[in-house]
Order: C-alpha cells, then sequence, then structure tokens
C-alpha cells in the first residue's frame, strides 16, 4: 500500500508527538492551535486595554490560556503569534522542552527548501529557536485484511 503525503504528515505527526511527551515537552500543534494563538494574543491585548492598570505580562502568565501559548511574556506570546501569523505552514509545532521554546518543523531529511531555510532565519532574528523533527517515514506499507467468522459447533 503506498502512503500519500498528507497521511505521511499524520504519520510524522504522531511521531513528534510521542516524542514531545516521551520527553516531558510541552507542545502544540501551530495548525491544529495557530488560530487560538492569535485570539489569544488579541483577547489579552483588549483586556489590557480595558484594564491597562494590569500589565499584559500579567494576563500572559495568569491567564488560564497559559498551558496552550506556553509563553512567559507578552512580548514573548506577541513575537510568537506575529511569526505564526506572518508566515503560515512553514512551521508544525511550537515547542518548550523546559529549557528552550522553539517551532519546530517535521521533515524526512536534514535537507530543507530554500523558503524554510529563510524562514528559520527569519525567526532566529526575531529570537525564535527553531527544531527539525526528522523521521523516516516509509512510501510503501504492507497492510491486509482479515475476515473472521464464527466457528461452526
Amino acid at each position: 500500500m503506498r502512503i500519500n503525503s498528507d497521511d505521511k504528515m499524520r504519520i510524522f505527526g504522531v511521531l513528534a508527538e510521542r516524542y514531545f511527551t516521551d520527553n516531558q515537552w510541552k507542545f502544540y500543534s501551530i495548525e491544529k492551535s495557530g488560530d487560538r494563538i492569535l485570539k489569544l494574543a488579541e483577547d489579552i491585548n483588549e483586556q489590557h486595554n480595558a484594564y491597562p492598570s494590569i500589565t499584559r505580562d500579567w494576563y500572559v502568565q495568569n491567564g488560564g490560556s497559559r498551558d496552550i501559548h506556553l509563553t512567559d511574556s507578552w512580548d514573548e506570546l506577541k513575537t510568537v503569534a506575529g511569526f505564526i501569523k506572518d508566515n503560515p505552514g512553514y512551521f508544525d509545532y511550537f515547542v518548550d522542552t523546559g529549557e528552550i521554546k522553539a517551532f519546530c518543523i517535521l521533515s524526512a531529511t536534514k535537507e530543507l527548501e530554500p523558503e524554510r531555510i529563510e524562514i528559520i532565519l527569519k525567526a532566529q532574528e526575531a529570537g525564535i529557536r527553531t527544531l527539525v523533527f526528522l523521521a523516516n517515514v516509509p512510501s510503501d506499507i504492507e497492510a491486509s485484511v482479515l475476515q473472521i467468522r464464527k466457528s461452526e459447533c
């Protein structure tokens, strides 16, 4: 059975999330949660505008969404959210390893497309680290279906 590129990316996602979980990293899928992160940044900004005596950092650090955005300050959240908004589709995950926070790309090879390399350099200039999760997912996989019948007595 041939595995198409969409299925390969889903398998990559499963492998990456298992790796992140096994290593006790916090993470979110940018594809699944990117819009939520953008909305959280907007909401925090609106809350601050409504109550300017409370800092945006306080909202970031004490909001119920901290486990979602994985950032510690308004500047960090604003940078991550802005990068997600301005560069959609280049990064797959945002991870917090406990030591570093970084965007993560899923790839089958160390050879990245020139556009991705350019975006990685742009992220690094913005102070955002980047990681590449490498995995080898085969293009062909064996599969079969067995029929189970109730045995006759």
